[in-house]
């Protein structure tokens, strides 16, 4: 074989040889930890067991990267509602096996555990500040929970405060069973006064109206 074909051979392998370390190394790298980027650059580090950012915009603090550290001390600095940091467990309520919902009394195949307080609710009337630890408490207190039927819950009531809520389950041809409707509201007014929210906004007396 000519000498200088040779010599081009050996460093053309060389290169390639470099080439294909580099990409395993890359590789590595990539898998050891394994997750892909969510949008904000961030994914669940699998190996470690935590939730991270790699992309210089996921800023530290924000909602995306506390997922995988939410301590004691620590509240969600953004601001915005996000149902994930409330860390809400239904299997753990001792209603999650209930056949029959609360407000109307009426049986189903199956019920959500609703919160009297919804998290949204409780979110925007006090609850943005809190540590992640004192919104998982007041998501998992069972004084907050009731078992309802899933329309009641998801359309009816959903987010909405009392007197709305009171507004629609009647508009939709349902009604509270037997002094339910003002048992709703007394436990909507305990459940926020035990958590130190506002009421301010929340026409509890007009509410109670409605119920007659």
């Amino acid at each position: 074989m000519n000498y200088r074909l040779e010599v081009v051979l050996m460093k053309t392998r060389g290169l390639v040889l470099a080439i294909i370390a580099l990409l395993l190394m890359v590789s590595f790298k990539v898998w050891s930890h394994g997750g892909r980027l969510n949008s904000e650059g961030c994914h669940n580090d699998t190996k470690a067991k935590q939730y991270h950012c790699h992309k210089a915009n996921a800023k530290a603090g924000d909602k995306t990267g506390n997922r995988g550290n939410k301590t004691l001390g620590q509240s969600s600095l953004s601001g915005i509602y996000n149902r994930d940091d409330w860390s809400f467990r239904s299997s753990a309520s001792p209603l999650s096996s209930s056949l029959v919902g609360w407000y109307t009394g009426v049986s189903g195949n199956a019920t959500d555990v609703d919160h009297v307080v919804a998290l949204k609710d409780a979110h925007l009337s006090g609850g943005r500040g809190w540590s992640f630890a004192q919104k998982r408490a007041f998501a998992n207190d069972p004084l907050n929970h009731v078992a309802a039927v899933p329309y009641v819950n998801r359309t009816l009531k959903s987010a909405f405060k009392p007197l709305k809520f009171i507004t629609k389950l009647r508009h939709a041809g349902y009604r509270f069973a037997h002094g339910r409707c003002v048992a709703y509201v007394d436990l909507y007014i305990k459940v926020k006064r035990k958590y130190g929210l506002s009421l301010a906004s929340n026409r509890v007396d007009a509410a109670k109206v409605a119920c007659q």
